[in-house]
């Protein structure tokens, strides 16, 4: 008996390896990762991005420096990323208002900046709903995502500004830090809620929420070890180009970790993976919402 047994148990071990493996968490998010193709999202979002927040930067910088020949916010990306040389001067010459600039200019710019935010918003709020199985809620869904878009936008540019207002000041780097971490944490929980139309409990966010603000301390620390090499190495080549050459890269890889954390954190929630939400059927059972205009 016992030797016609171990091989039928021998010959399952590989079945049961394979099996543990495909339902481990990291191969289901993944398999979610790429159901909603992900790193198209993220290319998409990265682009979307890029045409609508470094318009915003530039016309937040110009506010105030209409005699200056410096800008605040490029003053803290230079501190931020310690650049010096060309490097330092391209970033100011991309984040200073030109000389002459007009209010007409202003306004069109304006314009135009809005509809890049809705488009950064539609793009946001599609990959959290995809991850989680949910469908579009219109115009009211559209408004929670800009707001939810706008809190994350004025969040960097504050810390931002509030990094090099600290900087020299005692203990600033811990304070910085403290600050960062709590505000980051607060700021996912109250992005997921927005990006996902406020259907989605909070305790069922939190866990993400903690996850995502680890990320982006991990991605900033990252984003201050390589982006002054990389930004001193473009803008020496190209000029100001260069920086944004570099900032492109940087916001890819930011978008395509904004799309894993919506999929970690549907997987966290314990969403039901992505056919069976086809089908109909929710975490709990219950029928899935198709959401409304």
């Amino acid at each position: 008996m016992t030797d016609d047994s171990t091989p039928g148990g021998v010959r399952a071990l590989p079945g049961q390896l394979r099996s543990r493996f495909e339902s481990s968490f990291a191969v289901r998010a993944f398999d979610r990762f790429s159901a909603i193709d992900g790193k198209t999202r993220g290319l998409v979002i990265a682009g979307q991005a890029f045409t609508s927040l470094i318009p915003l930067f530039i016309l937040v910088a110009s506010f105030g420096d209409h005699d200056s020949k410096s800008s605040g916010l490029a003053d803290s990306l230079i501190l931020r990323f310690h650049l010096s040389g060309s490097a330092a001067t391209a970033v100011r010459d991309l984040f200073t208002r030109p000389p002459g600039a007009t209010g007409t200019l202003g306004v069109v710019s304006l314009v135009i900046l809005l509809f890049s935010l809705l488009s950064l918003t539609r793009a946001l709020q599609g990959v959290f709903e995809s991850a989680w199985g949910f469908k579009p809620q219109g115009f009211r869904g559209t408004l929670n995502g800009l707001s939810g878009t706008t809190l994350f936008v004025t969040e960097a540019i504050v810390l931002t500004i509030l990094a090099a207002a600290l900087r020299g000041a005692p203990a600033a780097t811990l304070l910085n830090a403290i600050i960062r971490l709590g505000a980051a944490f607060v700021l996912w929980l109250a992005l997921q809620n927005l990006l996902l139309s406020r259907r989605v409990p909070w305790r069922e966010l939190r866990r993400a929420a903690l996850v995502a603000t680890i990320g982006q301390a991990v991605f900033s620390f990252g984003s201050a070890l390589y982006m002054p090499h990389l930004i001193a190495k473009d803008a020496s080549n190209y000029g100001i180009i260069g920086v944004t050459l570099a900032l492109i890269t940087w916001l890819i890889a930011l978008s395509v970790g904004i799309v894993i954390i919506a999929v970690v954190g549907a997987e966290l929630a314990g969403v039901p993976k992505l056919d069976t939400l086809e089908a109909g059927i929710t975490a709990d059972g219950t029928p899935a919402d198709t959401g409304g205009a």
